[in-house]
């Protein structure tokens, strides 16, 4: 892709199209009405992948239990993670939880350039941008999948966007747009035209603001750039996860720190080879644990996806009948009661199947307050 050099009265045009548009139609979201450093940060953090709907309510709740950098620099990994729990990615909060502590090392000044911010863990190119502008009020350009999206339809940007020289326009032509006056608004402005207007499949070309300066939509072809990804097919995975019970106590094995869910708690979890039975899953499941268990019934069934398979995860009730608990391939286990349980950060699909574990002694049991409480705390948290 060629280097741009865009027409001045072009992008002056773009800018006031844009923050015009901002200024009357921009969402209102807890972090804009108060763009306090650290709170643009973690909305920015907990935006990487995951939409501004789904935010809002894990933002509240995150900043009330830590409301300043100290506060999360000082909290249990756990406690993050289990505060974080529900919207994936769990990466985002370790390196978060690192980046605070860091933080309030070097002084509990967030950084105000984009350079420095990239040196804490889990910053980014996109996310120092954000935090740089928003925050500080630096002329910082940002581009994230919403704004190559944008700049693609306006330039008419065609073949792949992906490769290194790509990205490397893209920031070219990010960086000349961007307002030096008002960079974080208008920063904000294009990534919201890109998430409510120019959006993937059906772009409302008629709510545009600057429709009269896209290439794309002149040509009258608005969904033809920047071209769709190619995903390979999902492969489906069948897992199970047993759930053994030892005088009224539930064994939860804990996740290595990193990778996938890492840090966090499960019922121990093994993947279906062909042709095995769920009871022999569940039983090597146990063995993994150093546990003898004796398997009942399967209690439900999780449907779910990561990156690209589709995984079956079966809950199966089971008995203790000989050994004691070992770490073996986790980081640590824990006997807990069903109560306790929920002081524990989950997965979603485990946290699903702890609800379904409530649920069954809902059924089976009188209905205390406690109980009552319990199941319906695991039946939000599942949705």
């Amino acid at each position: 892709m060629p280097s741009f050099a865009l027409d001045p009265a072009w992008v002056a045009e773009l800018r006031r199209a844009l923050l015009e548009w901002f200024g009357t139609h921009k969402r209102p979201t807890p972090w804009r009405d108060n763009p306090d450093p650290y709170r643009v940060w973690v909305s920015e953090v907990m935006l990487q992948q995951t939409q501004t709907a789904t935010v809002i309510p894990y933002f509240e709740r995150f900043i009330a239990r830590f409301p300043t950098v100290q506060a999360l620099a000082e909290a249990p990994l756990e406690e993050v993670l289990r505060y974080w729990e529900g919207l994936g990615y769990y990466a985002r909060a370790r390196n978060l939880h690192r980046a605070a502590q860091q933080v309030v090392r070097d002084g509990g000044q967030l950084p105000s350039t984009p350079d420095r911010l990239r040196e804490l863990p889990g910053v980014g190119a996109y996310t120092a941008g954000a935090i740089a502008s928003i925050a500080f009020g630096q002329p910082a350009p940002v581009v994230d999948g919403n704004v190559v999206r944008v700049l693609a339809r306006l330039l008419w940007l065609a073949g792949d966007l992906r490769t290194t020289e790509a990205q490397k326009s893209l920031w070219q032509i990010a960086e000349q747009l961007v307002d030096p006056v008002r960079p974080g608004e208008f920063n904000q402005a294009l990534m919201e035209l890109g998430s409510t207007v120019c959006t993937p499949t059906q772009p409302r070309c008629d709510a545009c603001p600057v429709r009269c300066l896209c290439e794309a939509y002149r040509r009258g072809r608005p969904t033809a750039v920047p071209e769709p990804r190619r995903r390979p097919p999902l492969r489906t995975i069948t897992e199970v996860s047993a759930i053994i019970e030892r005088e009224r106590r539930y064994l939860l094995a804990q996740r290595a720190p990193e990778g996938l869910w890492g840090g966090l708690w499960e019922f121990p979890r093994a993947t279906c080879v062909t042709h095995e039975s769920l009871e022999a899953v569940a039983e090597r499941a146990a063995r993994q644990v150093g546990i003898q268990a004796a398997p009942l019934r399967a209690l439900t069934l999780v449907r779910h996806t990561v990156t690209y398979s589709r995984i079956q995860l079966y809950g199966y009730l089971c008995t203790w009948q000989a050994g004691e608990a070992q770490a073996e391939e986790y980081r640590a286990i824990a006997w807990a009661t069903l109560d306790e349980i929920s002081q524990y950060p989950l997965p979603a699909p485990q946290r699903r199947l702890a609800a379904a574990l409530a649920s069954s002694f809902q059924t089976n049991l009188p209905k205390s307050g406690s109980w009552t409480q319990l199941s319906l705390l695991f039946q939000d948290e599942a949705e």
